[in-house]
């Protein structure tokens, strides 16, 4: 089996399990927020391998390109979930990464997608897009939490509880770790798949 074929069927599984999480979230728990980066990425991920899945015949820029920005996107959510957020809730790494929902949110998906895109996709060339839905995101929440409509839904976003210079210092690290992070994947990609 080629390495497509097997790109294909991971593409399938993960269609398969976001939407049984997200039609969870939706109809099961009500507990569903587009404030929340992590469900955001999951919806541009079940895009990605929906449109994968469809045009699997093509070669479809559009199609390598969603799935650098589904791929980038939740390996923002996985690194922040492991070196953010469990250490923020008592290291509490069980009901974050292995509990309900988050058990694909935050774990599944993100490896599958990571692994599936590094190994066996063909890479977008456009890089900067790994920014593009980080820094929408940041700037629409931020200015939500400036303007009091929202709180959070992150601790790094409450800027009414923090210091200009912290939400600053997160803003670096979050918009420069997601730069890092699209490097790297088209890095390992082209490591591990060869130039193309």
């Amino acid at each position: 089996m080629n390495k497509k074929k097997i790109a294909l069927i991971i593409n399938i599984i993960m269609l398969l399990v976001e939407i049984f999480a997200i039609g969870k979230s939706i109809f099961v728990d009500k507990d569903f927020s587009l404030s929340y980066y992590t469900f955001d990425s999951n919806i541009i991920a079940l895009i990605s391998s929906l449109l994968f899945i469809i045009f699997y015949k093509k070669d479809m820029e559009l199609v390598k390109d969603v799935r650098f920005v589904a791929t980038s996107c939740l390996t923002v959510t996985f690194l922040v979930v492991i070196f953010v957020l469990c250490p923020m809730y008592d290291f509490n790494y069980k009901l974050l990464m292995f509990t309900d929902n988050f058990l694909i949110f935050h774990t599944i998906v993100p490896i599958l997608t990571i692994f599936s895109y590094i190994a066996l996709e063909d890479r977008s060339s456009k890089n900067y897009l790994c920014l593009v839905f980080t820094i929408i995101y940041s700037v629409i929440l931020l200015g939500m939490n400036i303007l009091c409509l929202i709180e959070g839904p992150y601790p790094f976003l409450m800027v009414r509880n923090q210091s200009p210079l912290t939400t600053l210092l997160w803003g670096v690290i979050i918009i420069g770790g997601s730069y890092v992070i699209g490097m790297g994947l088209n890095f390992l990609n082209k490591k591990i798949k060869g130039a193309k």
